[in-house]
């Protein structure tokens, strides 16, 4: 069985450096900076890199996608695509769950490209209001200067995955939802799901909370494999 990680927006694999060592199975990382280029891609949506990544790693319904918030977003299409089984932290099934509301996709692209969502005000702005003497600040502002000096474009296309609309009612549920109640980035789903304490970081700050359920989660998946039982 692999285990495929896919990271958040602004973040990269690191954002699982303190979880994945506890999770059992044959470990891929992606790297979704990497992946989708430099280059613009005005018409990509996230069925579309789903698709692409499950053509370029023939994912399969007997592998697992392991997403973080925007990763989750992405694995939530790649099941869709090939049944796999998916865990979901900090993430979202229904877009009106995130915070920042996004009523015109192309004025926000638009703002971005120029500067203006992504410099040093927004981010005194954003620690401030909701990571001041927090353990997951580091993690924040490391994300957030991935975002301020990272390609424009590279950072459009990402957030193309998480604002344009996909042609089709992918209306999946994920097979495990992890999620703290104080997350600022993302409500808290409306369906049952695996509560943590901390925030939209919680996989960083609290890690231990995150990995269990996820390898109680695979070993009833594989209840046969000796190397799920090794938590």
């Amino acid at each position: 069985m692999r285990i495929f990680y896919i990271h958040g927006f602004g973040e990269n694999e690191g954002i699982f450096n303190k979880i994945s060592p506890f999770v059992p199975g044959e470990k891929a990382f992606l790297n979704v900076w990497e992946l989708l280029g430099d280059a613009p891609r005005p018409g990509i949506n996230v069925l579309d890199f789903a698709d692409e990544l499950v053509q370029k790693y023939i994912i399969t319904k007997n592998d697992v996608v392991i997403g973080h918030s925007m990763g989750g977003w992405i694995a939530l299409h790649i099941k869709y695509l090939t049944g796999c089984r998916i865990v979901q932290i900090a993430s979202w099934t229904d877009p009106t769950r995130i915070v920042s509301s996004f009523k015109s996709p192309g004025l926000y692209l638009w703002l971005v490209r120029h500067g203006f969502i992504f410099n040093r005000f927004v981010k005194w702005v954003s620690i401030s209001k909701n990571y001041r003497d927090k353990p997951s600040i580091d993690i924040y502002r490391d994300a957030f200067d991935r975002l301020m000096q990272g390609n424009k474009e590279n950072v459009i296309n990402q957030l193309r995955l998480i604002l344009m609309p996909v042609p089709e009612n992918v209306a999946i549920t994920p097979d495990l939802r992890i999620h703290a109640l104080a997350d600022t980035i993302v409500r808290p789903p409306k369906e049952p799901f695996y509560e943590v304490p901390g925030d939209h970081f919680t996989l960083y700050t609290h890690p231990q909370m995150v990995y269990e359920p996820i390898v109680a989660f695979l070993v009833k998946l594989a209840p046969g494999e000796n190397s799920f039982k090794k938590g």
